[in-house]
């Protein structure tokens, strides 16, 4: 059980750090490519880049474009998801530790009666209470339907209760409990009945589970996708390793020429090492850059299908129905790269020696021991 959470508590914390402050997340927001970052570190960025509202800013760890919003990063969509799993996180945290009752410690201000341990947290109050006291919070009516639960449960069943309730930004006290097919937008029952009247509308819970199937299918594209691109890195390094063993033979055949013609022909062979050293040089080059593309393209794929993974696992109907488009266009793109760079020819290069008649060396050649050939084909 301690394994189990102390490997909980890891994946938590490698998903919930920023890329660029590294971190835990601080008031999270998502970009349409679907990385998250800490508010504040997209503002220094913006800051850094000199970019201001309406200009193109490419994403910090992906590079794809986007338009910072008219009031800024305050307007680049909270990620709520995200949100939810920090407060997950702090919930396993705070088990460590003892946590006292909020409502007895209230109650019982100036008085020197002991305050009881708290066994439970409300993920919508974020107060933790006794075992008494949680009873009469889910008594009354008001938050009768909170979400609850163990203080530092670490049981995979426990970290699968539904996640609190997102409210409306405009009607707090209203819940986001419709999705409207027409704007592509989760909205109150308010703002339905102020703005989407006459629009498409479904209650998310009718919803969700169509577009967790979508995001599914997504995600079983990307992960293909991804398997596809280690497919080719292998084969990648498969060539670098060819091309690292033809250098080797072509430098054994030279230095076994070199052999044969003694100490007289010294010179001309280093002369050709060399030569073969800068075209190891460019090439392994070459391919090293090639391979770092690969691995940049693969680290994309595989954080997409982390994301996906953990939204279908851990996400409320909310967070899907928020999410669901954002993820399809980006699956999208990332399939359509995918496609590109696979189409693009794959370049290896044939090294060889050839060694030269001593004769016409003697009267034509620079280096009468032969001549470095690197020959570039493409592979399709």
């Amino acid at each position: 059980m301690a394994d189990l959470g102390g490997k909980a508590a890891k994946q938590l914390g490698e998903i919930t750090e920023c890329p660029i402050c590294m971190s835990a997340f601080s008031d999270p927001r998502m970009l349409p490519c679907i990385h998250t970052f800490c508010l504040e570190c997209l503002k220094r960025t913006a800051e850094a880049d000199q970019k201001k509202p309406g200009d193109k800013m490419p994403c910090p760890l992906c590079r794809k474009d986007f338009i910072i919003p008219e009031d800024g990063m305050n307007g680049v969509q909270k990620n709520f998801f995200m949100e939810n799993l920090l407060e997950f996180k702090t919930t396993l945290q705070i088990g460590s530790a003892i946590i006292i009752c909020d409502m007895c410690n209230v109650r019982n201000v100036g008085k020197s009666r002991e305050i009881p341990k708290a066994t439970m947290r409300c993920f919508e109050c974020h107060d933790n209470y006794c075992d008494s006291c949680v009873k009469v919070h889910q008594f009354q009516k008001l938050s009768r339907n909170h979400q609850l639960v163990k203080i530092g449960s670490e049981t995979a069943t426990e970290m699968k209760l539904p996640i609190a309730t997102i409210n409306c930004t405009k009607h707090p006290q209203k819940p986001l409990d419709y999705y409207c097919a027409d704007c592509k937008k989760i909205v109150c029952v308010s703002c339905f009945v102020e703005s989407h009247a006459w629009h498409r509308c479904k209650d998310v819970t009718t919803v969700d589970e169509f577009f967790r199937q979508t995001i599914q299918m997504n995600l079983l594209k990307t992960s293909n996708s991804a398997e596809e691109m280690l497919s080719i890195k292998k084969n990648a390094e498969i060539r670098k390793e060819d091309f690292l063993r033809q250098i080797a033979k072509t430098e054994d055949a030279i230095r076994k020429r070199n052999r044969e013609l003694k100490d007289i022909l010294d010179e001309h062979t280093e002369s050709l090492v060399n030569e073969l050293s800068v075209v190891k040089s460019n090439h392994l080059k070459e391919m090293e850059t090639g391979m770092q593309e690969i691995d940049r393209y693969f680290t994309i794929l595989r954080s997409f299908e982390e994301y996906c993974s953990e939204l279908i696992a851990r996400g409320s109907a909310s967070d899907i129905c928020s999410s669901v488009d954002q993820l399809t266009i980006r699956a999208d793109e990332l399939e359509r790269g995918k496609k590109i760079y696979i189409c693009n020819p794959q370049q290896s290069v044939d090294v060889s020696f050839q060694s030269t008649d001593l004769k016409e060396a003697l009267q034509k050649s620079k280096n009468f021991l032969g001549q470095i050939k690197g020959i570039v084909f493409v592979k399709y």
